[in-house]
């Protein structure tokens, strides 16, 4: 069956490169507007020029920090302004954070991570669902990890940071349900993205891929088609869930 997504809008943030790039990708070919908000113009500009190939006028791109309150705020609005409503949303942006011991990363990289990764849903959710109720409803996604369910040495702040975000997504999944807002997560396994692969992470994925019983890295349009489900009525009985999708890694010996 075709996702249909048109007249929707949808507020990707992150959505720059990887898993939120290929989030975007998805989502304009399901025929919804986007707006994609990313910390980097040059990779937003790039990533809206690529986009609107895909569909002209259908793309909305923002310089937006979610760690700031004020600006996803803004973005939110911005969004709304320039294509009437706001239906879907997808909290995409984060970051994995310095390696190392809880005491030796120190209070900065955990404000950072936190600040990303659990605030900056927490921002970006309170416009989100705002402009949602205005609307008559909604769905959201927000990208949790397979360390929510389990842990990653040496990234206490990242490990912290998914599993307060999956509390976050089953609270507000019910608070929210009977406003006809459905709040689901989902967690990715280990991904082919630029920050899997980066230099000196590169290192921590290949020994995470070697163990998945798939024998495989995820690819990010894997994840794209995956949200797409969630934030699409072919998932209308389900809220306050999280999928995974992590080529069995949670499964492996």
């Amino acid at each position: 069956m075709q996702i249909d997504l048109s007249g929707k809008t949808a507020f990707v943030t992150g959505g720059s490169k990887g898993i939120g790039r290929s989030i975007a990708e998805v989502l304009v070919d399901c025929g919804a507007n986007v707006a994609i908000t990313a910390r980097g113009q040059q990779d937003l500009d790039e990533t809206v020029a690529a986009l609107e190939e895909r569909r002209s006028g259908s793309v909305l791109g923002l310089r937006s920090d979610v760690s700031e309150q004020s600006q996803v705020g803004k973005a939110v609005a911005d969004t709304v302004s320039r294509f009437g409503a706001l239906h879907l949303v997808v909290n995409n942006a984060g970051v994995a954070g310095e390696p190392g011991l809880l005491h030796q990363t120190g209070a900065a990289n955990w404000r950072r991570v936190m600040g990303i990764n659990l605030d900056g849903v927490a921002w970006a959710m309170m416009a989100e669902i705002e402009a949602m109720l205005k609307t008559g409803g909604g769905s959201i996604v927000n990208i949790a990890s397979v360390e929510a369910h389990t842990i990653l040495k040496q990234f206490p702040a990242y490990v912290a940071s998914k599993h307060a975000l999956i509390g976050l997504t089953k609270a507000t999944a019910s608070d929210y349900a009977d406003q006809r807002i459905r709040i689901n997560s989902l967690s990715p396994g280990v991904i082919r993205t630029p920050l899997t692969m980066a230099e000196g992470q590169k290192a921590v994925t290949d020994r995470l891929a070697a163990r998945i019983p798939l024998r495989r890295l995820g690819e990010s349009e894997e994840i794209a088609r995956a949200v797409a489900f969630l934030l699409s009525d072919l998932s209308s009985y389900t809220t306050g869930a999280d999928l995974v999708v992590d080529g069995a890694f949670l499964l492996r010996e």
